[in-house]
């Protein structure tokens, strides 16, 4: 029970937290530190996780086989997707620049005439080198580090060899520091019945999360029931539904979310009533990171732009839940099984 109460208490914090703007632009220069290289795998895990919760919590009540009836729903909706350790910390290699200071200590052992021309050497081009550390949900006492190997340089037909060191990135850390669980809230409305059809809209406003800035998204969905074009009744409810989503984070990350999938549900009781469901849904999620590389040149700092996008793991999910109704009064929770697990939970209150 440990990470369903931290998932709660995260999303309460969320929903109920100050709108006050911080100015903190910790993930900004924390990202200015990285090479793509370093970027992918540092800010990895939390890629998937964004994809995950968009396309979870969608869906705790089946619209109604009739072509016209009126069915509103105002849910407030919270999801969480799971970290595994072993996403806590990356290795790998890559290009990589060095800082005017970091060119220092490697010419610092050679001879004082060539010094200055090897650095210029040193800080006009990329080196391929080891990377290892925290990604972004790491510990924060940890540091991320860079092995250089050490190659020759010519000066005038003379070659000087440069030992290897080990540079420490004091200015990036794990940034979310061990975090277990990546919360989202939203304001979910459910409109409808057309056709055996709901319609769904999600939103939520900027809000403050952590040090990664401002956090907003929304999403368009539609259920349908297409038991609504057949005479007599099923035995339970089905409906199939296809969602989409955007959310941004800060001027970092955007990411586009869509889903499909077919869910059956069973409704015992009427006013007060326990509603079992399953899901089985098909899901991509796509997040473009935006920042700026900054690095050190012989004719001082330099900016390059960077840009790329990276893909979800989640492609398939199975969805086990339940939902709890009293009167007007919904509540629902569920557990998604895949890639990435993801846990939502839903406050609803239906007319």
């Amino acid at each position: 029970m440990k990470k369903p109460i931290t998932f709660l208490l995260f999303v309460s914090a969320i929903l109920f937290s100050s709108l006050t703007y911080s100015q903190n632009d910790d993930i900004n220069e924390t990202l200015s530190n990285l090479s793509t290289s370093a970027a992918i795998p540092y800010i990895d895990p939390i890629i998937s996780a964004f994809g995950s919760n968009l396309n979870s919590g969608w869906v705790s009540k089946l619209p109604s086989a009739k072509m016209i009836s009126f069915n509103l729903d105002l849910k407030i909706v919270g999801m969480g997707s799971f970290f595994e350790d072993n996403e806590k910390t990356f290795s790998t290699s890559g290009a990589f620049r060095f800082t005017s200071s970091q060119a220092n200590q490697l010419v610092a052992s050679l001879p004082l005439s060539v010094r200055a021309n090897i650095k210029d050497q040193i800080l006009s081009q990329e080196f391929n080198v080891a990377i290892t550390g925290p990604t972004i949900i790491g510990s924060d006492a940890e540091r991320v580090k860079v092995t250089f190997a050490g190659p020759s340089f010519d000066v005038s037909g003379n070659s000087f060899d440069v030992a290897a060191q080990t540079f420490t990135l004091n200015d990036v850390k794990g940034f979310l520091n061990n975090l277990e669980i990546l919360p989202t809230a939203a304001v979910q409305l459910g409109i409808g019945t057309f056709a055996g059809t709901n319609f769904m809209f999600r939103w939520l406003p900027d809000i403050d999360v952590k040090d990664l800035g401002k956090f907003s998204f929304w999403g368009v969905g539609a259920l349908h029931n297409p038991a609504v074009w057949f005479d007599g009744e099923m035995p339970f409810d089905l409906a199939f539904g296809g969602f989409y989503q955007k959310l941004t984070v800060g001027t970092i990350f955007e990411t586009k979310a869509s889903q499909f999938g077919v869910y059956i549900s069973k409704t015992l009781g009427a006013i007060v009533a326990f509603t079992p469901y399953i899901g089985l849904t098909t899901e991509t999620s796509t997040t473009t990171i935006n920042y700026d590389y900054e690095f050190d040149t012989p004719a001082g700092v330099s900016k390059s732009n960077i840009k790329f996008e990276l893909e979800g793991k989640n492609t398939v999910g199975f969805t086990v839940g339940a939902s709890f109704k009293l009167a007007i009064l919904n509540f629902n929770v569920d557990y998604k099984i895949a890639n990435v697990k993801t846990i939502s939970a839903g406050l609803n209150f239906g007319f």
